[in-house]
C-alpha cells in the first residue's frame, strides 16, 4: 500500500515537472529573444504554444527574432511553420527587421522561405535566373516584385543533384545548362570571320537584333556563325535593364558556339571591375529598388561561388586574334612601360576578383586599375587630366611592343564606329541605350575590316 502511494506521488510529481516544462507562453519566448537566450528560445519553440501570437507592441517571435538578429531562431520558427509574413500593427513584416538589423544570415533565412516586404513604388519586375553552388547543391532563385500586392520576395529551389540543366519559372521560359568555367586562350589564330560589339549596357534587345541582322544567330536567337568568332569588348553590366538576360544569352551562346567550332570572347570592361569588385554605383534603378527592398547588395548575386560570377571570373581582360588586340579601354604608354604584360593582366586580374590585393602585389595592380590602365584609358580619342592624347609615333611604339597591328577598344562612346591614326585604332562603343544612334558592328573578314550598320550595310576600313 505504501509503496503504491509513493508511486503515484512519484507519478504526480513528474507529471506536475512536464507540465510546468509545457507551460511556456508566447511571451516567455518573446522575453528570451529578446535576452538572445537562444538555448531557452529553441526550447520554447518546441513545446506546444501559440508561436504567431502578438504581444503588446503586435510584434510576433519571427519579428523579434529578426530584429534581435537571431538566424538560428529564426530557422526554428520556420520550421515549426510560424507565419513567417505576419504583419505587425506598423506595416512590417519579419524581413523588414533583419533587413535593419544588417544581419545577412537572417535575411538569407527569411528570402529562402518564402519572406516578403510590403513595398510601394517599383513595377512588375523578376530579375534572374540566380544559381549558386552550395554544399547541398545548385540553388537557382529569382529576385520579384509585384505591384499589385505591393511586395518584393524571393523565389527559389534546389535544381535536381542528377542533373545541371533546368528550365526557368516564375515567367520564365528559357532553358539553362550548367557547366563548369574554364579559362579561355587569349592568343588565338584564325582565317574564319570576327565580329566584334561594343559596351552592351544592360541593352539586350538591341543587341539581339544587331546580332540577329548579321546572321551571327537565327531566328530563334541560336548561334549561326559557324566556326567564327564573336568578340564583346566589355561593359555588359551597369545602366540597362537587361543585364541578367544578356548574360545568360551569351553564357548560352558559348556553348553552341564551341559545339560549332566557333568561339564566343568577352573583355573585361571597367563595368564588370566596378560589379565584382563591390561597386553599384551604376546600376539600373529597378535593380537598385529591388535589392534594396530584399536587403541584398547587387554585386552578391555575382558572387565568386555563383554560377555567373564563377563565368565571368574566369574570363580574359585582354585578347588577341591573329594580329588585333581587342581591350575595353585600351593600352597606354604607361601601361607598356610598366611592363607587365598582357598575358599577365589577364592572370591577375583573375586573381583580384576573387582574392583582391596584397602587400606584394599592390604595386601592379595599382598600374593596372589606374586611369591610363588598360580599363580607363581614352588617350586614344582625347586628353585627360592625368595624360594627354597618345600621338600616332607613342602608338605604333605601343603596336610594336604588343606586336600586334591594330588595336580595337570601347569605353570611349562614339555615334558613329570609328576608326583612328590610319585605322590602327577602332573604337566600336555605340551607346545603345539612345533608340536614335544606328546599331552598328565591327566585321573582320579575309583581314579587311568592315563598319557594318543597319540593313547591312558595309565600309570598309582601309
Amino acid at each position: 500500500m505504501i509503496k503504491t502511494i509513493s508511486n503515484c506521488l512519484l507519478l504526480f510529481c513528474l507529471m506536475t515537472l512536464i507540465a510546468c516544462q509545457n507551460s511556456h507562453t508566447t511571451t516567455d519566448l518573446i522575453q528570451a529573444i529578446n535576452k538572445r537566450d537562444t538555448k531557452i528560445a529553441l526550447q520554447i519553440i518546441n513545446s506546444d504554444i501559440n508561436l504567431d501570437t502578438p504581444d503588446s507592441l503586435g510584434m510576433s517571435a519571427i519579428h523579434w527574432s529578426a530584429k534581435r538578429a537571431l538566424p538560428n531562431v529564426t530557422a526554428a520558427l520556420i520550421k515549426k511553420a510560424c507565419d513567417i509574413n505576419a504583419i505587425n500593427c506598423e506595416g512590417y513584416t519579419a524581413l523588414n527587421y533583419a533587413i535593419r538589423a544588417n544581419n545577412q544570415e537572417t535575411v538569407e533565412v527569411l528570402l529562402r522561405n518564402g519572406a516578403v516586404v510590403i513595398k510601394n513604388g517599383l513595377s512588375n519586375l523578376s530579375d534572374g535566373p540566380f544559381v549558386d553552388r552550395t554544399e547541398n547543391g545548385l540553388y537557382a532563385y529569382y529576385l520579384k516584385h509585384d505591384s499589385i500586392e505591393s511586395k518584393s520576395y524571393l523565389t527559389g529551389k534546389y535544381l535536381d543533384k542528377k542533373s545541371t540543366d533546368f528550365k526557368g519559372w516564375a515567367g520564365d521560359t528559357c532553358k539553362y545548362s550548367i557547366r563548369d568555367s574554364k579559362i579561355p586562350e587569349w592568343q588565338i589564330e584564325t582565317e574564319e570571320s570576327i565580329f566584334v560589339l561594343g559596351d552592351i549596357h544592360g541593352q539586350y534587345d538591341r543587341m539581339i537584333n544587331n546580332l540577329s541582322e548579321h546572321g551571327v544567330i537565327d531566328k530563334q536567337h541560336k548561334w549561326n556563325w559557324g566556326k567564327g568568332h564573336l568578340v564583346f569588348v566589355g561593359d555588359i553590366f551597369d545602366r540597362g535593364n537587361k543585364v541578367t538576360e544578356t548574360l545568360w544569352f551569351i553564357y548560352r551562346l558559348e556553348q553552341e558556339a564551341e559545339k560549332a567550332g566557333g568561339q564566343v570572347h568577352i573583355t573585361f570592361g571597367n563595368h564588370e571591375l566596378m560589379v565584382l569588385n563591390r561597386d553599384n554605383r551604376y546600376i539600373a534603378g529597378d535593380y537598385k529598388h529591388l535589392c534594396n527592398n530584399l536587403g541584398l547588395d547587387y554585386d552578391a548575386l555575382f558572387h565568386p561561388n555563383s554560377i555567373l560570377g564563377e563565368w565571368l571570373r574566369s574570363k580574359n581582360s585582354m585578347t588577341k586574334i591573329n594580329d588585333v588586340l581587342f581591350v575595353h579601354g585600351g593600352i597606354s604608354k604607361k601601361q607598356v612601360e610598366s611592363g607587365i604584360s598582357p598575358e599577365q593582366v589577364n592572370r591577375m586580374m583573375r586573381q583580384y576578383l576573387v582574392a583582391g590585393s596584397n602587400a606584394e602585389n599592390e604595386e601592379e595592380y595599382t598600374q593596372i586599375l589606374r586611369s591610363f590602365g588598360p580599363f580607363w584609358y581614352r588617350g586614344y580619342f582625347m586628353d585627360r587630366a592625368k595624360y594627354k592624347k597618345i600621338t600616332e609615333d607613342e602608338l605604333d611604339g605601343i603596336l610594336e611592343k604588343l606586336n600586334v597591328s591594330r588595336i580595337v577598344v570601347g569605353h570611349t562612346e562614339n555615334e558613329i564606329l570609328s576608326a583612328s591614326f590610319n585605322a590602327k585604332i577602332i573604337n566600336v562603343n555605340i551607346p545603345l541605350a539612345d533608340d536614335a544612334i544606328p546599331n552598328q558592328a565591327l566585321l573582320i573578314k579575309n583581314g579587311k575590316f568592315y563598319h557594318l550598320s543597319e540593313n547591312d550595310d558595309k565600309k570598309l576600313f582601309k
